[in-house]
């Protein structure tokens, strides 16, 4: 019975499901908890639901009727051995938590090829680091409930008693006062406005810290494409000297070079795809570097686009008055000397006096009275006048003006640099796609005749073959600082980012 159970019970797991397989069908569970309340056997019961009828089981139903009875709970461990439904809830649980991550997992996986603009996105939405930045701003903004809340009331007690002398009046005194200050000179308001400034120079300290982490992305990207158009130059190399070695061959076979020719190929193919395994090598690595920017384990992206510049950018002056208003560190700069004007204002308010309103009883022993009070005090500045608080403030307010005018040469000057750089870089890649990539296809077809026809040797084809690898390479990183120094040139002028 035992056994019959057990693969009962394997049998539900394997189907994935404790119930039935159809409705209004018992399982074989169910049939043996039933089995178990109604008094009858297990086997009883499935025979029962088999059949559909109401005769008794031949010949083993005496047997079964015979044997001493069995209590509830030994029932339940004969039918439902306690290690088989510990390893069938592991396996249900285990299989769900899997199911739902793998679930999750297809979800938010991002895309294997991907392009600039789907790069720079997931920094925006799903970098944990950005995310991590973002969050200092609800921090900043917290000093906004600050800004709002009244001071609060103080209560005082006190009482007098009569230790010498004729009692006047009472002998026991109970006075009971609130005390309540009062900002009416408008210091509320001023310390809301300085919390919305420390708010919009938070901000703006994110958003120059996410344009920096822009600006290395954009450069990994370059650097993956750079790595992945390398490979693929290698490969056509590759095939390109796997059809030539064949052409040796042929002709060492045929008599027509010597056997020099085929070991002196075979080399060279064989150090080419060393190079090649060494590419695919550097392009895991870019790979990972930009998935480490992004923030995102396990993934392997290829980077989708073109190294050529797309970019029509206007000329010095034009960037200059750009950067002077996008700039993420400049905008920075402005916000935090506002905030330093806005603790000036602050400090300027607190050094009026805050006046208080009190208002309580005096209640009296033995000649029983309550006698109200109210009064109004009112601190005098005569010599604490909050100077100290304002002469930080302005303080402040020269140091971020300097900062500021520090920040506009520096913003300046690199943004001088970057597009020199980039003017040069591109007269020496226009100059390059001019005079040696155009020529390099005829100086290899060139060789390849001259090879052919017994006008050249072996050393002369693998030298043409290497120039025309190394130029195409080297064209390829030479788009790459092309772009890298465009992505500078955008930084700087500030027109990587949202207006």
């Amino acid at each position: 019975m035992k056994r019959f159970i057990v693969w009962g019970v394997l049998g539900t797991l394997a189907a994935g499901s404790a119930g039935a397989a159809q409705a209004g069908t018992p399982s074989l569970e169910r049939l043996a908890l039933e089995s178990m309340h109604s008094g009858a056997t297990p086997p009883d019961r499935l025979t029962h639901a088999r059949h559909r009828s109401n005769m008794p089981p031949p010949e083993h139903a005496s047997q079964e009727s015979m044997r001493p009875e069995v209590s509830l709970p030994d029932r339940v461990t004969q039918a439902h051995p306690p290690e088989l439904l510990a390893l069938a809830q592991t396996r249900s649980e285990t299989q769900s938590a899997r199911s739902l991550e793998e679930l999750k997992r297809s979800e938010a996986a991002p895309p294997e090829r991907i392009t600039l603009a789907q790069a720079l996105s997931l920094l925006d939405e799903r970098s944990p680091w950005a995310a991590a930045e973002r969050s200092r701003i609800d921090v900043v903004a917290a000093d906004r409930v600050e800004a709002g809340i009244l001071p609060n009331p103080s209560f005082s007690y006190g009482t007098q008693l009569l230790a010498a002398g004729v009692n006047t009046g009472s002998s026991v005194v109970h006075e009971l006062s609130l005390e309540q200050p009062l900002l009416i000179f408008g210091q509320r308001g001023v310390r809301r406005e300085l919390a919305e400034r420390n708010v919009s120079a938070e901000q703006a300290r994110v958003n120059a810290s996410l344009a920096e982490r822009a600006l290395a992305v954009r450069e990994a990207f370059a650097a993956l494409l750079t790595n992945q158009e390398e490979l693929r130059v290698l490969e056509e190399t590759a095939v390109d000297l796997g059809r030539v070695e064949k052409v040796v061959k042929g002709r060492a076979a045929a008599g027509d070079s010597s056997r020099y020719d085929v070991e002196r190929i075979e080399v060279e193919s064989r150090a080419l795809e060393v190079e090649v395994l060494n590419a695919r090598a550097s392009v895991d690595d870019a790979s990972g570097r930009l998935a480490a920017l992004l923030g995102i384990e396990g993934w392997h992206p290829r980077a989708q686009g073109s190294l050529r510049t797309t970019e029509s950018l206007p000329d010095l002056p034009l960037l200059w008055e750009s950067a002077q208003q996008r700039r993420p560190s400049l905008v920075a700069a402005r916000a935090r000397q506002a905030v330093a004007r806005g603790g000036l204002d602050v400090a300027r308010r607190d050094r009026l006096p805050v006046p208080a309103v009190a208002a309580g009883v005096m209640l009296t022993r033995n000649e029983k009275s309550t006698i109200a009070m109210v009064g109004v005090g009112l601190p005098l500045p005569l010599f604490d006048r909050n100077q100290g608080s304002i002469a930080r403030a302005s303080a402040e307010i020269q140091a971020e003006a300097r900062a500021l005018e520090a920040e506009l040469a520096e913003a300046r000057a690199e943004l001088s640099r970057a597009h020199a750089v980039l003017e040069g870089r591109k007269g020496a890649l226009a100059r390059l796609e001019h005079d040696v990539v155009e020529r390099l296809p005829t100086v290899r077809r060139m060789a390849e005749d001259a090879y052919r026809e017994g006008r050249g040797n072996i050393l002369e084809l693998l030298d043409a073959f290497r120039s025309l690898k190394d130029m195409r390479v080297l064209h390829l990183k030479q788009q790459e600082t092309v772009k890298v120094a465009e992505a500078s040139v955008l930084f700087a002028a500030g027109l990587d980012t949202a207006p």
